[in-house]
């Protein structure tokens, strides 16, 4: 009966312990796999860790769109400037966009290349109004796959598969009914060998 339940535990558990043994040589090995600067994609995270891309407040200047999205400034798909509190006002000139916020002014082509930065703020009559979810649709999910890009590494999702977190409380629950069976499978292992070799 023991080693009936030694062979089948042994069966039942190898897929498990494969999973465990490869996920925690990864783990081991972070730096030389270079999983803790690699980033997953926007769709795994928004698909499988449930992250929802933030809300993007946008308005139309000339042909392009200024956006904010998590307090990060975009022209048009192009992420300029980070952590912003006050968008103040954009206006084209002379073919460049002038952006003035948070006591700056930055002015951008029609490429989104930065081509000057000061940190003194020129008062403008021209104030923007941001709306949310105006953008046209195809540029809201590039800023929204942006927006998320950068978020979850391959290190957590390891981390997460390692433990069963990647799949919830089941999961959690599975990798305990796994360390279970591997202290099961332990001892009748050891149960059964010392009975072979006829100590009791």
């Amino acid at each position: 009966m023991i080693i009936r339940i030694h062979r089948f535990l042994g069966i039942v558990l190898v897929i498990f312990v494969l999973i465990l043994s490869v996920t925690g040589t990864l783990l081991q090995h972070a730096e030389d796999f270079k999983i803790r600067q690699t980033y997953a994609s926007s769709t795994f995270a928004k698909n499988v860790y449930g992250i929802k891309p933030c809300v993007i407040y946008s308005a139309p200047i000339e042909s392009k769109w200024i956006s904010v999205c998590n307090n990060n400034l975009y022209f048009d798909d192009y992420k300029i400037v980070n952590n912003i509190k006050t968008l103040r006002s954009v206006y084209k000139d002379k073919g460049n966009y002038t952006i003035l916020y948070d006591g700056h002014k930055i002015t951008v082509s029609e490429n989104a290349e930065i081509l000057d930065l000061d940190h003194t703020e020129t008062p403008k009559d021209k104030k923007i109004a941001l709306t949310e979810n105006t953008a046209p649709k195809e540029l809201k999910r590039k800023i929204e796959d942006k927006s998320l890009s950068k978020i979850i590494t391959y290190e957590r999702i390891i981390v997460d598969l390692h433990s069963g977190r990647l799949f919830g409380t089941f999961g959690v629950t599975l990798v305990d009914l796994v360390t279970l069976g591997l202290i099961i499978l332990s001892i009748t292992g050891t149960y059964s060998w010392l009975r072979w070799k006829k100590f009791f």
